[in-house]
């Protein structure tokens, strides 16, 4: 061989090893994940809220995702599903397909559940002139939340509006969910009707035997929407205290009157101990033992009314959702677990896991956010995280949901909130002033910097799980 013709050689592999570290060079470079500032919230032992100092957490985008490509064609069906019918139903409802849990919507297509909370108008301060009444709000609304590739309205939202809107709007309808605060509403009645009680744990009241008659009565209103297909399914309560603080703040009280201390006592002496010998093990299986109770008489009572609709749970909240006897003790009652997060930059992937070890339901995500210092509100209410834009937000939500995607028993998550808490709403309690956790402003204005990034990661829910699948 010629040393010219040797020379070229050699400078050709050169050019491709030169080639392939830089393409392996951008590779990496795209790995990298964003780094976003961020307060995380805490509470004291007296309650007082506090935020940590400023940390940078890492966030990946859909940006960052070697190999993926964005924005591909996906036909959906008018209720955001995709797909060939599986299993039509009439109905939405869950089934495991290839070991991933699904929603399937009532044309029998998959459907990722992206919803959005508490969409309704601020009764706190007028409508903007911008919208004529309330109705014009709702055919303005409903259709910009769609656009936006959400395709659920959660939990707290105007229920009658959105009836009125999928009525005149039969082809592209918003999916929506009930809230019955069933045991909420009954222990602040019970009460109120008996003073003497006025003290007792929120899960004593689990254990009346009039709860049974009071749900019974309370979800005959059910009837009315038991055959409509665009109802996703039913919350029976919110972030119910089957938490650790809970059951401590029992014992430290030993009302010997409360039915919850009664059957904590009972409890123990079943299990041969005592106040003092309790373990953590022993805390977590009594309140289990109560949630089991609970979940079996709301949902038999909803279920004996509306048999067609999910029963989606009661938002499990804190270290609830670490309570492994409690997803043991709702698993034969519930369609599909909810899971209000907060507390962490992004899921944790150990949770995950055990969700799906200690049950075989789904799981979503019904509460979720952050709150950008730039808009000048308070941010002091509601435990999401405190960043410094509304870009920082949309990295957020990415990131977060990229994580979800990539879990298997997830079927979707819920934005914490539709709107702003108004600064003014003197009426307002602690956990909802006058913090930026919107989507609009008080002026029902989007946030875009958030908004387009929500609506570019939602337009891609489905190319994405594909992606994390064959990973």
């Amino acid at each position: 061989m010629s040393s010219i013709r040797f020379l070229k050689i050699r400078a050709v592999l050169a050019i491709v090893v030169i080639s392939s570290i830089c393409k392996a060079q951008e590779k990496n470079k795209l790995q990298q994940p964003i780094t976003v500032q961020a307060k995380v919230w805490s509470k004291d032992e007296n309650k007082q809220v506090h935020y940590s100092d400023w940390n940078s957490y890492d966030a990946t985008t859909i940006d960052q995702l070697n190999d993926f490509k964005k924005n591909q064609s996906v036909e959906l069906d008018k209720f955001g599903g995709m797909g060939l019918v599986v299993d039509k139903t009439g109905y939405f409802h869950t089934k495991k397909i290839n070991d991933r849990w699904n929603v399937i919507n009532p044309e029998g297509r998959v459907t990722y559940v992206t919803a959005v909370n508490s969409i309704k108008v601020a009764k706190s301060s007028p409508l903007p002139s911008k919208f004529k009444n309330e109705d014009d709000w709702a055919s303005n609304t409903f259709p910009q939340i769609l656009d936006l590739n959400f395709n659920t309205a959660g939990c707290w939202s105007d229920v009658d509006a959105i009836l009125s809107y999928n009525k005149s709007n039969p082809n592209r309808p918003i999916a929506y969910t009930l809230q019955l605060n069933l045991l909420s509403k009954y222990t602040s009645q019970t009460k109120k009707d008996n003073p003497d009680r006025k003290g007792n744990s929120t899960l004593g009241f689990i254990l009346d035997e009039e709860f049974v008659d009071y749900c019974n009565n309370a979800n005959a209103m059910l009837l009315s929407t038991s055959n409509d297909p665009n109802l996703l399914g039913i919350f029976s309560d919110n972030e119910l205290p089957f938490t650790n603080g809970e059951l401590k703040e029992l014992l430290n009280k030993k009302n010997e009157d409360d039915p919850c201390y009664q059957a904590y006592k009972t409890f123990m002496k079943a299990h041969s101990s005592d106040e003092q010998g309790i373990t953590e093990f022993q805390q977590k299986e009594f309140l289990a033992f109560l949630a089991g109770k609970y979940y079996a008489i709301v949902s038999a009572s909803i279920k004996r009314v509306d048999p067609n609709h999910m029963y989606i749970g009661s938002r499990i909240h804190s270290n609830a959702k670490n309570n492994e006897y409690l997803f043991k003790a709702a698993n034969p009652f519930l369609d599909i677990i909810s899971i209000n997060y907060y507390g962490d930059w992004q899921p944790k992937r150990e949770y995950i896991n055990n969700w799906a070890s200690w049950s075989d339901k789904p799981f979503f995500i019904t509460e979720f956010y952050t709150k950008a210092e730039e808009t000048g509100m308070s941010n002091i209410s509601g435990a999401g995280w405190i960043v410094k834009t509304n870009k920082d937000r949309a990295i957020h939500y990415q990131n977060f949901c990229i994580e979800l995607l990539k879990s298997k028993n997830c079927v979707g998550w819920h934005w914490f909130r539709y709107q702003d808490n108004d600064p003014n709403d003197t009426k307002a309690d602690d956990s909802n002033k006058d913090s930026n956790k919107g989507i609009v402003n008080m002026n029902y204005e989007l946030y875009k910097d958030l908004t387009d990034k929500m609506k570019e990661l939602n337009a891609n829910v489905y190319g994405l799980i594909r992606y994390f699948d064959k990973k």
